[in-house]
């Protein structure tokens, strides 16, 4: 039993149309997929762009921590030789203190003496006839 031909032709053109509209639905669903592929390489080369703008201003910004770093390390050490100057300084004028103070204490003492001993020879000088130029001292044993 044969069908007729229109029959036949007809199923072969349904079965054509349906192939086509699934070719036809394949065809939108990889533009549809194109699309979505074009928007997230956009959106990664936007993130990129940020990404690459990050990591400059974190190299600027680990520059400058740098610099400052050794900026510290510098004021840090010209601090340490200040004090070790200024206590060098002020050991030296403490011991200047001491040393006056021991030489004012020797003054002091040499002072005392020296007032001790002209008490002592005034009472021991005697002079020889009246108008004699010479003077003699004496000296008592104490």
């Amino acid at each position: 039993m044969r069908k007729p031909a229109g029959s036949a032709g007809l199923a072969g053109l349904e079965a054509l149309l349906e192939v086509i509209d699934h070719l036809f639905e394949r065809f939108h669903s990889h533009k549809e997929t194109q699309n979505a592929l074009r928007k997230k390489d956009r959106r990664i080369k936007e993130i990129q762009q940020l990404v690459d703008e990050e990591h400059k201003n974190f190299v600027m910004a680990q520059d400058t921590a740098d610099r400052l770093q050794e900026k510290l390390n510098i004021q840090k050490r010209q601090l340490a030789e200040a004090e070790s100057v200024t206590m060098a300084n002020l050991q030296r004028v403490r011991r200047y203190q001491h040393e006056l103070e021991d030489a004012e204490g020797r003054a002091d003492q040499a002072e005392s003496s020296l007032h001790l001993i002209r008490a002592k020879h005034r009472s021991s000088v005697v002079t020889g006839k009246a108008g004699a130029s010479k003077v003699y001292v004496m000296e008592d044993d104490f």
